[in-house]
């Protein structure tokens, strides 16, 4: 007959040993750098796919675009 000592042992090593094999990473980590590679593949698309060579239209009638500062007055 085992122990409770041997028993609580090898259910330890079966669990450490099922984590390992998945991958080790906590669900809730997972989904934060699921999120996290989202947010970055949007900036990324946006800077590579954005126009900013011209100011396009006035964003309130009468609006005048100031080149020197980059923005609309």
């Amino acid at each position: 007959m085992s122990s409770k000592k041997a028993l609580r042992k090898k259910r330890r090593k079966e669990a450490e040993k099922e984590k390992s094999a998945q991958g080790g990473l906590n669900p809730a980590t997972r989904f934060i750098l699921l999120v996290a590679v989202v947010l970055a593949l949007i900036v990324a698309a946006g800077l590579l796919l954005g126009d900013r060579s011209s100011p396009g239209d006035p964003p309130w009638p009468g609006a005048v675009w100031s080149p020197e500062h980059g923005h609309w007055h």
